[in-house]
């Protein structure tokens, strides 16, 4: 099972009928609504977000009842949860019979829910030929049309999110991004000049003389020159609006060559995620080289979605956005890391079916990419980090506030 939770704060829409929830609910969801089930979560009188997964195709009996169960219990941990209504979105039609399809999920929801004390306060189902609630003794045999569901005026606009597609760019782009990856790995000054306000012709300077001479990513992937790859993984999400189509910053390249070395990608997602602050805490911890160091409890709260106060969510986008232009740049073949570090993005923002999808194309080129393994394993379980249940999802975790 794939879940998927908003991945904004809750969302709070009055909805006066059956009709107008359903308008609603493509704005409250991640990922697309078909052969789906949605929870709406309700807190009193309120929505408070939503909960989409896979439909349970051929499910029944004590399997079903374990599928709601855990279903349910995800939704229990949404802070100040009290109601839920189930909506199954199937291709099987009213007809012939007249009456609603995929009944079985839907009541097995409902008797979950009363088993865990939540109140069910409807149970819809949209098909292709019409749709109608379980609860409603006056539906009409074939269901409700379908044309009642359509957007209208003032109705709420949330973009969907999507899986990303690559950005393309022209070949002088990808040259240039192959040129400066390559002086990352060779030369003590990578790219050289001045990058973020960083001065890469003082290369090696702040690790002494002793290493000066060793390539930039040589140092970088020891945790040296911690206060320049800090700035420079800040650099990475600034605006690049006067940025040359034909030749793109030196930092996206930079960006690719930290993302491929397993564990150093871990440090920049979370330097996203949690800014500059927990981020010099973690290459500070990585140069010195103390397993025992608090900062790295941090990043395994942090990577894991564990006790851990929820990570900024425009940083997330923004890093979704460079990564989507960086996967662009590179060959299909070079990608595994680029889409093993979207997965985490959006897992982290809590689209389960789009980081799995992407795990799964990191691990189809890369099987052994340990983050894009976490990703899969966390996604099948149904797992979202622990921050994606909280009421203010803005608001620090009163269990940890590092950084």
């Amino acid at each position: 099972m794939t879940a998927n939770a908003a991945s904004a704060p809750p969302s709070v829409v009055r909805c006066a009928t059956a009709d107008d929830l359903l308008r609603l609910v493509p704005q409250l969801v991640v990922g697309g609504l078909r052969d789906s089930v949605v929870l709406v979560l309700f807190r009193g009188r309120r929505t408070h977000g939503a909960l989409r997964v896979d439909a349970p195709r051929g499910v029944r009996g004590r399997r079903l009842e374990a599928w709601s169960d855990h279903l349910l219990g995800i939704a229990c941990r949404v802070d100040g949860v009290d109601g839920v209504v189930a909506v199954a979105y199937t291709d099987d039609p009213f007809a012939p019979s007249g009456r609603p399809p995929q009944t079985g999920p839907l009541r097995a929801l409902a008797r979950a829910a009363h088993r865990m004390g939540l109140e069910v306060r409807d149970l819809l189902c949209v098909a292709p030929d019409g749709w109608g609630s379980l609860l409603d003794a006056e539906l009409p045999r074939g269901g409700r049309p379908l044309g009642l569901l359509d957007p209208r005026p003032g109705d709420p606009v949330r973009p969907a999110m999507r899986v990303p597609v690559p950005v393309p760019a022209s070949e002088a782009a990808r040259a240039a991004f192959a040129a400066a990856l390559r002086r990352w790995w060779t030369h003590p000054e990578g790219p050289g000049g001045v990058l973020h306000g960083v001065d890469l012709r003082r290369a090696g300077a702040a690790s002494g003389p002793a290493v000066a001479s060793a390539p930039a990513m040589e140092r970088y992937r020891w945790g040296r020159d911690q206060q320049d790859v800090v700035a420079l993984v800040e650099g990475m999400l600034d605006p690049h609006d006067d940025e040359d189509p034909d030749a793109p910053c030196p930092c996206r390249a930079l960006l690719h060559a930290i993302g491929d070395r397993q564990g150093l990608e871990n440090l920049m997602l979370v330097q996203f995620g949690w800014g500059a602050d927990l981020g010099a805490d973690l290459w500070r911890a990585a140069d010195a080289g103390d397993v025992t160091a608090p900062a790295l409890d941090d990043l395994a709260a942090a990577v894991g979605g564990g006790a851990f106060r929820r990570p900024d969510v425009q940083r997330l986008e923004r890093a979704i956005a460079v990564l989507t232009r960086v996967a662009g740049l590179v060959d299909d073949a070079d990608r595994a890391s680029v889409d093993g570090m979207l997965a985490w993005l959006h897992w982290a923002l809590g689209a389960g079916s789009i980081a799995a999808e992407l795990a799964r194309r990191a691990l189809e080129r890369e099987p052994d990419r340990d983050l894009a393994l976490l990703v899969a394993a966390r996604t099948t379980a149904g797992d979202l980090p622990e921050w994606a249940f909280r009421e203010d999802p803005t608001a620090p975790d009163p269990l940890r506030s590092a950084g």
